[in-house]
């Protein structure tokens, strides 16, 4: 049985909402989030072989992470209890942050099939070999914007030392103007972290300068969990994953939400860079782009 919640949106949100004069169909979508995960749900989460994770460390800093693993890490306990056998290398910045008692946004996404899954929650318990999760918020996203992979498995690699930066370099401004996927947290005091995932054509991600990045917001299911968070914190965590060379690019910094008409743009100050060379040991292949994607 579905446990129906329907979304309280605070602040940011509605402030969002009612700037792209989409309040009206935010309040109707907000009912498809649950505080519960049905087993259809459950089937999803438990087939696949990573998470993108995202939260807030000690010092107030959003970081987005991913962990990875056979099909079977990710167990559902019961209806609201989620159980992950893996971890993020300790030198990640998500790794001290994995504390009982801190929110969590996680996602689930399939780009064979174009599904994706949020879920929101509190970690209750953190051991060795992983966490477990306290679901509050349960919801599906539609399809747009995910390119379709397929997954070929895990690649043998040799790890780099993570290479910690303040200002993009060369390969890291390649790496991002290649990208047509990236994953976002970001999060609210009261309502806590969230993440979620960006698509476009390559360069939809446009670099104004080594510590500017400019984002056009497309088109979603219209509740703006994303900027809304980012108008009331302006801490952002970006991952970048290069899905065939197996790298890992992840930013931290301040974003402002900007406006042309209805339009809306993340323009993110970049603060922290960790970047690690076979940092992300899984190979995919691409299939194809969103039909959805707007052409630049």
């Amino acid at each position: 049985m579905w446990v129906l919640l329907m979304m309280k949106y605070h602040r940011g949100e509605i402030e969002v909402q009612e700037k792209a004069c989409l309040r009206e169909e935010a309040s109707r979508v907000s009912k498809i989030v649950r505080e519960n995960i049905v087993d259809v749900a459950a089937r999803f989460i438990e087939k696949q072989v990573m998470l993108i994770i995202g939260l807030q460390d000690d010092n107030g800093l959003v970081w987005t992470s991913v962990v990875y693993e056979r099909p079977g890490f990710v167990k559902v306990v019961d209806s609201q209890t989620i159980s992950v056998r893996a971890l993020p290398q300790p030198s990640d910045p998500i790794f001290a942050g994995l504390k009982t008692g801190n929110t969590i946004g996680i996602l689930a996404i399939e780009f064979e099939t174009r599904k994706r899954m949020r879920v929101n929650g509190i970690i209750t318990k953190v051991h060795g070999t992983g966490f477990t999760v306290d679901t509050r918020e349960v919801y599906s996203n539609c399809p747009k914007f995910i390119q379709s992979r397929t997954f070929l498995g895990f690649q043998t690699m040799k790890r780099q030392e993570p290479k910690l930066a303040t200002h993009l370099d060369k390969d890291q401004k390649e790496m991002i103007r290649e990208a047509d996927t990236f994953f976002i947290a970001t999060h609210h005091l009261e309502h806590g972290a969230d993440a979620s995932h960006r698509g476009g054509l390559p360069g939809f991600v446009h670099i104004a300068d080594p510590q500017t990045l400019l984002i056009k917001d497309y088109p979603g299911n219209h509740m703006f969990n994303t900027l809304g968070n980012l108008v009331e914190n302006k801490q952002t965590g970006l991952l970048f994953l290069d899905f065939e060379a197996g790298n890992l690019l992840q930013i931290n910094g301040e974003s402002t939400v900007h406006w042309e008409g209805t339009e809306r743009f993340i323009h993110l100050n970049v603060k922290q860079i960790r970047n690690v060379i076979g940092g992300f040991p899984l190979e995919w292949e691409f299939g194809s782009y969103s039909s959805f994607n707007p052409l630049l």
